[in-house]
C-alpha cells in the first residue's frame, strides 16, 4: 500500500516565456486523468491531476526530500520539495495538485488520450490555437474560442458560466464526469436521471462558457463536495473540461485563460451522444454513423461495422434522437432522459451496414 507525502514548496521554475511542450500519454481518464511520471529519473510512477486538493504533491515515503525533479521522458515537468505527511493522513495515489500545476499551460488531447504541457505558461493566443488546429478535420472546419480563469481559488481556477440567463463561479477540473453542484445550488433546468447502478445524474442544455453556448452537459446530483463552505462561498460547483465538448483544450494558468475548439452544432452533438450511447457516433444531417472521430480508435470491438449508418437505438428512429439532441425543448428533455436511464440496462441497436444489409445488435455499456 502506498504511503503518503505531500510536497508544499511551490513550483520553482516559473519561466517569462512558455518552453517546448511535454507530451505524455493519459492512462485513465475517468475522474482526474492519471499519467506517468519520474522522480530524479527513477523508473515512472502513477500520478493523478488533482485540481481539488490543496496539497501540491502526494508521493510514496522514499521520494521524500527537498528539490526533486519531476521528468517526463527525461524533459523536466519543475522542481518541488517533497514533504513527510502528518500521520492521520491515508494513502492515497500520487497526485499533483495546483500549488504545482499553476506554473504551466496543459492541454487536453481528447482524441489522442494525451496531455501536454507548458512549463512556465502564458501561451499566445496565436501558439494556442496553432496547437488546437492541428487536431485532424471533422467535417467543417473548427475555430478557437476563450474565456477568462477569473481567479485561483486555494484548489482549482475558478471559472464563469451562463445557466439560464444567470451567471455562477465554478470551480474548473481536468477530466471526465466530474462536473457538480452544491446542494441548493443546482439549476432549476437540470433534468435529473438515473444512469447507472445507483446513478445519480442530470442532464443541463445551453450552459454558456465565454463565448460559446454547449447544447449540453452531464453532471453528478447530490454530491458532498460542497466549495461554499470548503472554499468560498460564492463558488456553486465544478465543472469537467470533458463537458466542454471540445477535442482539444488548453488551461494556462500562469495566463489565467481557458482555450477550447469550437465544433460545428453536428459535431458536438457527435460528442455528446457518443459519451451518453459508449459507441462512435458522427452526425451528418438527418443521419447517426457508427464512425470514431478522427485519429481514434476508442471502440475497437466495433470495427467489423464501422461506416454503418444507426437506423434506430432503442426503437426510436435516429432522427427523432437528432431532434431531440438539438433542441433542448421540455419534451425533448423529457425524451432523452428517458432514453438514458435504459442504457445502463442493455440496450438494442439497429445499424444498416455499407453493403446495405440490415442488423440488430444489443449493446451494453460497461458498468
Amino acid at each position: 500500500m502506498l504511503s503518503l507525502f505531500v510536497a508544499t514548496a511551490t513550483y520553482v521554475a516559473l519561466q517569462t516565456k512558455a518552453a517546448s511542450p511535454i507530451v505524455v500519454p493519459i492512462k485513465f481518464f475517468y475522474g482526474d486523468p492519471i499519467i506517468s511520471l519520474s522522480i530524479d529519473g527513477k523508473a515512472p510512477q502513477d500520478f493523478g491531476l488533482n485540481m481539488t486538493t490543496r496539497h501540491s504533491i502526494m508521493v510514496q515515503s522514499e521520494d521524500a526530500g527537498p528539490a526533486r525533479q519531476l521528468s517526463i521522458n527525461g524533459k523536466t515537468l519543475g522542481t518541488a520539495n517533497l514533504e513527510a505527511p502528518a500521520t492521520n493522513l491515508h494513502p492515497v495515489l500520487n497526485s499533483l495538485g495546483l500549488s504545482f500545476l499553476n506554473g504551466m499551460a496543459i492541454g487536453v488531447d481528447y482524441a489522442r488520450n494525451e496531455l501536454t504541457f507548458w512549463p512556465g505558461g502564458r501561451l499566445s493566443p496565436e501558439d494556442a490555437k496553432g496547437w488546437i488546429m492541428k487536431a485532424p478535420k471533422w467535417g467543417t472546419t473548427s475555430t478557437l474560442w476563450s474565456a477568462p480563469i477569473l481567479r485561483k481559488a486555494e484548489v482549482a481556477p475558478v471559472v464563469a458560466l451562463s445557466i439560464a440567463g444567470q451567471k455562477i463561479s465554478v470551480l474548473l477540473r481536468i477530466g471526465q464526469q466530474g462536473s457538480s453542484f452544491a446542494r441548493g445550488d443546482e439549476p432549476a433546468s437540470g433534468v435529473p436521471v438515473e444512469y447507472g447502478p445507483g446513478g445519480n445524474h442530470a442532464i443541463l442544455p445551453r450552459v454558456g462558457i465565454g463565448s460559446t453556448i454547449l447544447p449540453w452537459i452531464l453532471y453528478f446530483r447530490g454530491v458532498s463536495y460542497d466549495p461554499r463552505k470548503e472554499i468560498d462561498p460564492t463558488i456553486v460547483g465544478t465543472f469537467t473540461t470533458e463537458n466542454l465538448l471540445a477535442r482539444r483544450v488548453i488551461l494556462d494558468l500562469p495566463g489565467n485563460v481557458l482555450y477550447a475548439e469550437q465544433l460545428s452544432a453536428d459535431e458536438q452533438v457527435s460528442m455528446f451522444l457518443s459519451e451518453w450511447f459508449q459507441m462512435p457516433i458522427d452526425v451528418q444531417g438527418e443521419k447517426m454513423v457508427l464512425r470514431e472521430m478522427p485519429s481514434t480508435r476508442f471502440y475497437p470491438q466495433l470495427t467489423p461495422i464501422y461506416e454503418s449508418e444507426i437506423l434506430e437505438i432503442m426503437g426510436q428512429p435516429a432522427k427523432t434522437i437528432l431532434s431531440a439532441a438539438r433542441d433542448a425543448s421540455p419534451e425533448h428533455l423529457t425524451f432523452l432522459k428517458l432514453l438514458f436511464e435504459r442504457v445502463w440496462q442493455g440496450f438494442k441497436v439497429k445499424f444498416k451496414k455499407p453493403n446495405g444489409e440490415v442488423i440488430e445488435a444489443t449493446l451494453s455499456p460497461p458498468k
